[in-house]
């Protein structure tokens, strides 16, 4: 019954069998293809995003035990802390000043 139909390797005027070995480089073509594309695509548009450049400052990872006021205070000791604190918060994008460990934040150059 299956046998009297068209397939495609009857269509193309493929008659051979496709061996083991070829599946595999064309699956191990396809994977290198997909991961050097997923390698290149978040590149190429991280390269062309256009924005604000950040400002020149320190990058401060969040210690355990750390608050916005403490960093201000440690980095900046004759700065007005208040000033420092909202400049790190604005330069930084948070949502108030809760923060956790492990997070990287901004703190503005003071001039």
């Amino acid at each position: 019954m299956f046998e009297r139909g068209l397939d495609s390797e009857r269509v193309f005027g493929h008659h051979a069998a496709m061996g083991r070995t070829s599946v595999r480089r064309r699956i191990a073509s396809a994977a290198l293809v997909v991961g050097a594309l997923a390698v290149a695509v978040p590149a190429a548009a991280g390269a062309t995003r256009v924005g604000p450049a950040s400002p020149p400052g320190v990058r401060y990872v969040v210690q355990p035990g750390d608050t916005v006021w403490g960093i201000a205070v440690a980095l900046h000791p004759d700065a007005d802390p208040r000033e420092v604190a909202d400049a790190i918060v604005s330069a930084s994008s948070l949502d108030g000043a809760a923060i956790v460990p492990g997070q990287v934040l901004l703190v503005p150059a003071r001039g």
